[in-house]
């Protein structure tokens, strides 16, 4: 038998029958590999904590954003999200303004933040390559089809189950929630 370390390292059809058979958990264990290896690479890189290096990302790309924005982008909770925004900002690495017109703030990178973004995005550029090779030009353009397909489809589930989720909780008591285990359990 053998051990759950070899199994994570070893070849990609790893665990049981349904992890062999359905493309989602394929899906989901690659992207794991590719989320896993930028931690430690970007981290090497910038110097930045993995946390830190995806604000900066997001800033980057999408400058200005507000703090409820860039939450939500990097799906966080804005309390945490302000905590580095502050930190980096006494790095040096971003800027805050108040925004025009309004309450809540704008961050935007500095000059040194553009400096630190740049070698990650060469960075980012040379790993789309490497997780690319192998592939021909026609794979990659299929790919990319697929890829945008399965991402209208996951994001039609996701709203309905957004819906069908806000049904049961307006429907549900308010006392006497059902454990995991028993809502799967009433599945059945």
């Amino acid at each position: 038998m053998r051990s759950a370390k070899n199994k994570t390292e070893g070849s990609l059809v790893t665990g049981g029958p349904l992890s062999r058979e359905l493309t989602t958990l394929k899906m989901l264990r690659l992207v794991d590999f590719i989320q896993r290896s930028a931690q430690l690479a970007f981290t090497r890189i910038s110097g930045l904590s993995d946390f830190q290096w995806r604000v900066i990302s997001r800033v980057n790309e999408l400058e200005p954003l507000s703090m409820n924005e860039l939450s939500a982008l990097l799906q966080r909770d804005v309390a945490q999200v302000s905590r580095a925004v502050k930190g980096m900002v006494a790095a040096g690495l971003l800027n805050r303004t108040v925004r025009e017109g309004g309450p809540g703030v704008l961050i935007t990178p500095t000059a040194l933040g553009r400096n630190v973004y740049g070698p990650l995005r060469r960075l980012a550029r040379k790993r789309n390559e490497r997780f690319l090779s192998g592939l021909t030009a026609d794979e990659v353009k299929v790919l990319e089809h697929c890829l945008e397909t399965m991402t209208r489809n996951a994001k039609a589930v996701l709203t309905q189950e957004g819906a069908i989720a806000r049904r049961e909780s307006a429907r549900r008591p308010r006392t006497g929630r059902l454990s995991g285990a028993q809502r799967v359990a009433n599945v059945r």
